[in-house]
C-alpha cells in the first residue's frame, strides 16, 4: 500500500496550498491555516500527485 507523507521540516505551511488542491481525494488536510499540512491515510491513494505540485519538496510517497 502506497501512501503520501510529509517532510514537516521542508513545509512552508503555504496559505494556498498547491499540493492540497491538487490531490483527487482531497486527502491533505489543514487544521488552522499557520499549521503545516497533513494527510488523511484513510483518503490517500499514493498518487503522488501532490509530490509534483509541492513547490517545496515536502510532500513524499512510501510503502507501507
Amino acid at each position: 500500500m502506497i501512501k503520501a507523507g510529509v517532510y514537516y521540516d521542508k513545509c512552508h505551511s503555504c496559505r494556498k496550498c498547491i499540493a492540497r488542491n491538487a490531490c483527487p481525494t482531497k486527502a491533505l488536510f489543514k487544521i488552522d491555516p499557520e499549521e503545516p499540512v497533513s494527510v488523511d491515510q484513510s483518503l490517500c491513494h499514493g498518487c503522488g500527485r501532490c509530490v509534483l505540485n509541492c513547490p517545496h519538496e515536502a510532500l513524499f510517497v512510501k510503502e507501507l
